[in-house]
């Protein structure tokens, strides 16, 4: 009954925009949209990657219609690439039309595919320490840290590290064949989450093998937390947590949790404005007396990575040829040669992100690179098909996400390290063109077999060494 209504108020929604009624079509949207994040929060919980990806989709979606009703802040100096950019206009009404399309197609796919019996995810104990799981991590762990030391060694160590964030981080991205170890580490902290949990409440976990995992782990966390890199501990905690409870289906959440992250957000939005070297801490009053407009402008989501994606939509709808070819699912064909390297492809084609980069934020060009930039999930599927796009879009990926979902939990060890480092790749869903989503997907399944691999091909000898149990 919860998803009819979310549908028939999404089509309800869908009619005003086309109307050009931006109070009413935005009202009716957040009021679907609000109702399907309950009815996910209920059937997977709060604990799934689909409710996480759920609100990300708000995020995304609705922080610039929202600031735009309540006139808020939400970046004077991009009006010079978007004229309109703080106002309703047609372009907001594009952006707000092909999202609604998009929360329609997810809508139909609860109809059909999500029951309470199918998301029924029982609360259930490990029979015993899944030590595999273990040894698993362990591998894992070690290839992220040896992968992360290499890339180190070849940009300089510590010298590249004292430039700061940027320069190493963009040193590691110039090299030939750099390793990533990004995948390596979450395969990792997936795994070892999962045999945590095994272990129940023995205090061996605490004592002996927290620290044995830890040091397989140390490099990474040694030159993130040195860079001050949080994006990739964050994604790390987040899978940590999913793993520790993917057994169960946390459909209640207490309000001192929502306290707690209310807290976190707005000291990261703090952390956030003392990085700049402009801003002068002189005490706690005088900080939020003389900073008070720029905390609040900061806090707003829209003003983040979540704001980029209907910027980029707007000023892709705004400035398009009236003549503009529809791509029919060229970009999405683009994995197919996004593994050849230039070396030996020479006249590869340049992918969308490039072409969009080139066509609509060419001052950026020099860079070579599409930092700043971004991209858009919806203006992919807008380039490609039109308004049909996004539904399209959302109901194939999402109907991946829901699969995935469905085979949570079960003893499949594959199928929950998969799911678990879904999140990442649904994390950068809304901002990434797909092929970067597919190409970080097909990443994550080839590390997780070269970490089977290595397990399979190690004598047991060695990993027996790591078992302490009784």
């Amino acid at each position: 009954m919860k998803v009819l209504s979310s549908i028939l108020l999404c089509l309800l929604s869908l009619v005003f925009i086309s109307l050009e009624w931006f109070n009413a079509g935005l009202a009716f949207s957040l009021i679907s949209y609000g109702i399907l994040l309950y009815y996910t929060m209920k059937s997977a919980g709060v604990n799934s990657v689909l409710f996480l990806f759920m609100i990300l989709f708000g995020l995304y979606g609705y922080s610039v219609p929202i600031s735009v009703f309540f006139e808020a802040d939400i970046g004077w100096h991009r009006v010079a690439k978007l004229s309109t950019w703080q106002s309703v206009d047609f372009t907001l009404f594009s952006f707000m039309l092909s999202n609604q399309l998009a929360l329609l197609a997810i809508a139909l796919l609860y109809l059909f595919f999500i029951k309470r019996r199918t998301m029924n995810i029982s609360n259930s104990d490990y029979k015993e320490p899944k030590f595999s799981y273990f040894y698993f991590a362990i591998i894992a762990g070690l290839f992220a840290s040896i992968s992360e030391a290499l890339n180190f060694l070849r940009v300089g160590g510590f010298s590249a590290i004292s430039n700061g964030k940027a320069y190493y981080q963009g040193a590691v991205n110039d090299l030939v064949l750099n390793i990533p170890y990004e995948g390596f580490l979450y395969i990792s902290i997936g795994l070892f989450a999962m045999f945590f949990a095994s272990l129940g409440r023995s205090m061996d976990k605490y004592l002996i093998y927290l620290p044995i995992y830890l040091t397989s782990i140390f490099f990474v966390l040694f030159t993130n937390l040195l860079i001050g890199e949080r994006g990739l501990l964050v994604v790390a905690m987040v899978i940590f947590f999913l793993g520790l409870t993917i057994k169960t289906r946390i459909t209640k959440v207490k309000f001192i949790y929502f306290v707690l992250i209310g807290f976190l957000y707005v000291a990261f939005s703090f952390l956030t404005l003392l990085r700049e070297d402009r801003i002068k801490y002189e005490g706690f009053t005088k900080f939020i007396t003389t900073y008070e407009t720029t905390l609040l402008r900061i806090m707003n989501p829209a003003n983040t990575e979540f704001g980029a994606p209907a910027l980029n939509y707007r000023i892709f709808m705004d400035l398009k040829d009236p003549d503009y070819n529809y791509k029919f699912g060229a970009t999405y064909l683009e994995i197919t040669t996004a593994f050849i390297p230039v070396y030996i492809y020479p006249n590869k084609p340049i992918g969308i992100v490039y072409e969009f980069r080139n066509t609509y934020f060419p001052e950026r060009r020099k860079q070579g690179s599409t930092a700043g930039t971004g991209f858009s999930s919806l203006m992919e599927a807008y380039m490609n098909f039109g308004y049909f796009g996004p539904f399209v879009a959302y109901l194939f990926f999402l109907f991946v996400l829901i699969y995935l979902e469905s085979k949570r939990a079960n003893d499949n060890i594959f199928v929950n390290l998969f799911y678990l480092l879904s999140f990442n790749v649904f994390l950068i869903f809304s901002r990434s063109s797909s092929q970067y989503i597919l190409q970080t997907a097909i990443f994550y399944l080839v590390q997780i077999a070269v970490v089977v691999i290595v397990y399979k091909i190690l004598p047991k000898k060695v990993l027996a060494t790591l078992k302490f149990d009784k």
